[in-house]
């Protein structure tokens, strides 16, 4: 008998993830504001990303509420049918190895292009006429968001947010059907915000209607198999099918059901459903909310989603996570987004050899590439052409290593970097798009872009510049030698690391506290820099605190510069790079309020202490915050 490589639904899977002893179910009563936020964060940071989470007494709902089932590879690989990611990745290139036409070498190859081509008819998704999911429906009066047990994620949010909704849409010009994962803000007992971000299929559908001034139709799936949360997620071309998708993953097609007050079709096997559509010409301010950059995003204007009905099934279980900054559940699903959809890359890109979304880098503000390479400046052609690709045309910054690298090596690849590439030579600086998300930019949308090329050089290219190896001492008095420097320069320094010594390019980390209205510490930091280390090469990272946490340190990095604003370049008589992390003012030229962080406020932290030992059987534990 075939091995079952699918879960039914949610609830098949969480009984897979009990039956592996990754499910804890939490009887005690707990709020659905804050608590049950704090509850997952100091899970997800356990060894190993804790345990999913079943809360079965919900402050003022009587639906369970399921967080961190994605929350580790364990977890994940039993999301998956017990398949690894690069199993799965497999299979997908053998499909898209009939989309490339390639030829067949001979008789057994002809018969397995032929298997493959028989297998795609069977995941488009399969429509039924009745369904668990409309065992119990709503209408009307007895529509009310209230009793669902939304989760107020971070102190500062606007209001309870859906933070895990399947949002199904259809385009009105060529009917093809888009799932995608969009918070949604609980505005009344029968409305909420749609947070589409511009670039995303849901956004383009919904200016179609726009343009016609129609209502459009849309319907939201909570709590599905995990194939289908995954899909949702996915970065798939424009118009490709999620559900599709999700019937490839499980290796059966979805089932579908008609919903009761609108023509699309929703999962059958759904925990809740929510029907209804949004008015093109109705707007409301969403936010604040604490999101996956570690940051609140500011209040904007989205569209309104009214519900004309909710139907559910009976003891359905509503599906959660909570974002913010990493580790959290999401970034375990974006690891299987890098294995699952590195095929998918090579049909347009066949020199990546493997690919990296680095956690403190958001997965929008980093990506890192292994690169086989045949000709000169094939690295930084790469990075141009990625730069213009689907989704990857949002990264801010990319970086190229050889095709031997190991990318996920942690501390190792981050060395490896430093210790490879010329500051003068390798890095390509550049403006363009970014990601709606991204609070560091010149203006919202739009800023500078990084390119790193840390690829060994070949014919044709400029050889890096040799320089002799060297261990740069840095004591404690020369610290406070420098220190009393960057004073005299009015740069109040908190405290001062040196990160690899040894290395081609050492980095100089320094904690800056600004003054109000203070700018452009870099224009001050330079020529102290100059006259005290005289040769480079060195970097020098400017951040606002936590000078001694690697992962603190990246994550700021990565979020908190623009490389046309922050940075002061290598010239003709110094190898210096200085970098400026911290945050931002209309001093540095940046316009915009700068966000806060998202931080859980005391009075809940002591709360869950209070609960912890009756919950887990064992005292709190200490986590680390920013």
């Amino acid at each position: 008998m075939s091995k079952k490589l699918y879960h039914e639904n949610l609830g098949a899977f969480i009984e897979e993830l009990e039956k592996h002893g990754e499910l804890i179910r939490i009887q005690q009563s707990v709020s659905r504001d804050l608590e049950i936020s704090e509850i997952y964060f100091r899970q997800i940071r356990s060894p190993g990303g804790g345990k999913a989470l079943l809360f079965e007494n919900v402050g003022g709902s009587d639906i369970p509420v399921l967080i961190n089932a994605f929350g580790s590879k364990r977890r994940m690989e039993i999301a998956f049918g017990q398949r690894s990611f690069s199993e799965i990745a497999k299979e997908l290139k053998k499909l898209l190895s009939l989309i490339q036409m390639k030829k067949p070498a001979g008789i057994s190859d002809i018969m397995d292009q032929t298997k493959n081509a028989l297998k795609i008819f069977k995941f488009p998704p399969r429509k039924v006429s009745s369904a668990p999911c409309q065992e119990i429906v709503w209408r009307e009066n007895e529509i009310d968001l209230n009793n669902l047990p939304v989760l107020k994620s971070w102190p500062k949010d606007g209001g309870r947010f859906i933070t895990l909704p399947l949002v199904i849409t259809r385009s009105r010009k060529d009917g093809s059907v888009n799932m995608g994962m969009y918070r949604m803000q609980i505005l009344d007992r029968n409305a909420t915000a749609m947070h589409w971000q511009i670039h995303k299929d849901g956004s383009h559908y919904y200016q179609e209607y726009v343009q016609a001034q129609e209502r459009m139709p849309v319907s939201v799936v909570i709590g599905a198999d995990p194939s289908l949360i995954f899909s949702a997620t996915a970065p798939l071309p424009p118009r490709m099918s999620e559900l599709l998708l999700a019937g490839f993953l499980r290796t059966k097609a979805v089932p579908v059901v008609k919903c009761l007050t609108n023509d699309l079709l929703v999962p059958a096997e759904a925990e809740i459903v929510l029907e209804g559509y949004v008015d093109p010409l109705e707007t409301v301010p969403e936010g604040p909310f604490g999101d996956h950059t570690g940051y609140y995003t500011p209040v904007e204007p989205f569209p309104v989603f009214h519900i004309t009905a909710i139907t559910m099934r009976k003891n359905a279980v509503y599906s959660a996570t909570v974002v913010g900054r990493s580790p959290q559940e999401d970034c375990y699903l974006a690891e299987a987004t890098e294995q699952l959809f590195l095929p998918l890359l090579q049909v347009v890109a066949p020199e990546v050899k493997d690919q990296m979304l680095p956690w403190d880098g958001c997965f929008h503000n980093c990506a890192v590439f292994s690169v086989d390479k045949h000709f000169p400046f094939q690295a930084k052609r790469l990075m141009s052409h990625l730069w213009g690709f689907s989704q990857m045309s949002f990264a801010r910054s990319l970086v190229m290593v050889d095709s031997g690298v190991d990318l996920h090596s942690g501390r190792a690849l981050f060395d490896h970097i430093l210790d490879t590439v010329d500051i003068k030579e390798d890095l390509l600086i550049t403006e363009g798009i970014l990601d709606q998300l991204d609070h560091s930019g010149i203006r919202p949308l739009w800023g500078g872009k990084i390119g790193v090329d840390a690829t060994s050089k070949m014919e044709g290219e400029k050889e890096r510049t040799k320089i002799k190896k060297r261990k740069l001492n840095f004591t404690s008095v020369e610290e406070k030698k420098l220190s009393a420097l960057l004073k005299k320069a009015r740069v109040h320094v908190t405290d001062i690391r040196l990160y690899g010594s040894k290395l081609r390019n050492p980095v100089l980390i320094l904690s800056v506290t600004k003054k109000q209205n203070e700018g452009k510490i870099l224009t001050k930091i330079h020529p102290v820099i100059k006259k005290y280390f005289r040769n480079g090469p060195l970097v020098v990272l400017c951040v606002d605190r936590d000078v001694g946490d690697d992962s603190l340190v990246l994550w700021r990095l990565l979020g908190n510069t623009d490389p046309l604003r922050d940075m002061i370049r290598p010239d003709d008589s110094s190898e210096f790079l200085l970098i400026d992390a911290t945050s931002k003012n209309k001093a540095d030229g940046y316009t915009r309020k700068w966000p806060e962080e998202n931080l859980m406020d005391q009075k809940t932290i002591k709360l869950v202490d209070s609960k912890w030992r009756a919950m887990f059987g064992e005292k709190p534990f200490a986590v680390k915050r920013p």
